[in-house]
């Protein structure tokens, strides 16, 4: 027999004498509650386990894993792993809004209305090793009842001294209209309706005409609003229907010569109402408007059923308009729109939408405005919660960021002695934050804070600011009341005690 082939068979040999001469390893085996000892012949913990008659589950742990090689004396422990789901009925406590009355005493109080709780079923997965609890994790949350708001009236505390006041102010409050007649003190009712609805409260730049929208006496399926207009120079002042209906947002020009408007149509699910995306260019002419729609309906962009928002330029020859993704400037005369920004649309979650703040520099060559700005992570683009201020060259071609994560209701207003917004104290935050007032130069220079005083809460949405007849003066609604901040004193004086001030117009 050659070499080559006797070699092979002796080396047969010697394994077939090693493996029936070998000796099983002895390992540990910890388990259900037990330790043992096995001899174990199998290369892997795998067949050890086999071996001592353990089964595993699917979530089962094995220290050292299944695959691990075995060692004489070593310990396998499996631990069992079992899980379970619990679900709990939470009650949610109710908020508490506190309305300023100035019909009660300073520190008197009176219920509205009583608050209910709310409920949620919270679904929790237990996780349970060898039956001791190792991990409770929150797998799914469902809104049952949402909290009714406590109400509670409050006096005000002190009173408003009474201060003179230049101008035609007028407000509303109440869902009526009311106006400030040379001081403070003096303040007489416009209407006596009870159902303004706030949505457009607008008063001439000559303030001789004030357009205010109504809302139906019943539901209708037709009808959001009527437009009345309110002759200010008539003794008493006169009331009378302007004409259209279902006004979603409407403005004079700045030269008071016409104004523009835009309508929607009753919706049965929230918000309410679909906007139209339309636009009309009207005139106020022996106690009616007159209109031509200059821009047909259209779907406005994603969340369109929201509405756009609009803002005149300084010479009246330009719209200025807000959507949801994007930023543009509509030419009048022309009719041609040029779109000057896009970002991605803001993911609300609910059933409203978010359209950019937006304000004309005096001079008309630039626009501020409100961009939904770059995730801070790695959330998708349209759940970032960063909103920045951009100014917009209107002839110039280029737009830039000039502040960074102001917040989502910053609002802006463009003034000759500067630029006024909101700054949100937790931008991250994004609706829920609360916001401060601050001004800066038109470059963004000398930023300071204005508003509110300190260690008083924050304005709870966009501020609503004004800019005042006297060239010098911001008057800002806080809280329902109205306040006026001089820029060259820095002096604040409170004008009303009304506490539910909703809109505000001066001329």
């Amino acid at each position: 027999m050659p070499n080559g082939w006797g070699r092979w068979i002796i080396g047969l040999g010697a394994m077939a004498l090693a493996a029936c001469t070998a000796r099983p390893a002895p390992v540990t085996v910890v388990a259900d509650g037990q330790r043992r000892t096995v001899y174990v012949r199998g290369p892997t913990v795998r067949e050890a386990l086999a071996q001592a008659g353990i089964t595993l589950r699917d979530l089962d742990r094995v220290t050292p894993p299944e695959n691990v090689p075995i060692q004489p004396g070593m310990v396998i422990t499996v631990t069992r792993i079992t899980q379970t789901l619990e679900v709990e009925e939470i009650p949610l406590p109710f908020p508490q809004q506190i309305l300023k009355d100035a019909r009660l005493a300073p520190g008197e109080t009176r219920l509205i209305r009583r608050g209910e709780p709310g409920m949620e079923r919270v679904t929790v997965r237990l996780t349970w090793a060898d039956g001791q609890l190792v991990e409770r994790r929150e797998v799914h949350r469902e809104r049952l009842r949402e909290p009714v708001p406590e109400i509670l009236a409050v006096g005000l505390g002190g009173e408003v001294a009474s201060l003179p006041i230049s101008g035609t102010l007028v407000f509303l409050a109440r869902r009526d209209a009311w106006r400030m007649a040379g001081e403070t003190s003096r303040i007489l009712p416009l209407t006596r309706f009870g159902d303004l609805d706030g949505r457009v409260f607008a008063l001439s730049p000559d303030a001789s005409i004030l357009l205010f929208s109504r809302a139906p006496l019943t539901a209708s399926s037709r009808l959001l609003n009527t437009l009345w207009g309110l002759d200010l120079r008539a003794d008493p002042p006169r009331s009378q229907p302007a004409g259209p209906e279902n006004i979603l947002w409407l403005d004079w020009s700045p030269r008071g010569d016409r104004m523009a408007f835009t309508t929607g149509e009753p919706s049965p699910g929230p918000p309410g109402w679909r906007a139209n995306n339309d636009l009309w260019i009207g005139r106020w002419a022996g106690g009616r408007i007159t209109a031509r729609q200059v821009l047909t309906s259209t779907a406005g962009g994603p969340y369109g059923w929201w509405g756009m928002r609009w803002a005149w330029s300084p010479d009246g020859r330009r719209l200025a308009f807000g959507r949801t993704d994007g930023i543009g400037i509509l030419d009048v005369e022309s009719l041609r729109i040029t779109l000057r920004i896009t970002f991605p649309v803001y993911e609300t979650g609910g059933a409203w939408a978010w359209t950019p703040a937006l304000s004309w520099s005096p001079d008309g060559r630039y626009l501020a405005a409100l961009v939904h700005g770059p995730p801070r992570g790695e959330e998708p683009p349209e759940q970032s919660t960063r909103f920045d201020l951009w100014i917009v060259a209107v002839e110039g071609g280029w737009a830039r960021p000039l502040l960074e994560d102001v917040g989502m209701w910053a609002a802006i207003l463009w003034t000759p002695r500067g630029i006024f917004f909101g700054q949100a104290r937790q931008p991250e935050m994004g609706d829920a934050s609360r916001y401060d007032l601050y001004g800066m130069d038109h470059d963004g220079s000398n930023r300071r804070r204005l508003f509110p005083p300190e260690g008083e809460i924050g304005f709870g949405g966009p501020p609503d600011m004004l800019w005042a007849p006297d060239g010098q003066s911001l008057l800002v609604r806080y809280q329902g009341d109205l306040y006026r901040i001089n820029l060259l004193s820095g002096r604040i004086d409170r004008l009303t005690a009304q506490g539910d001030i909703a809109a505000m117009a001066w001329r």
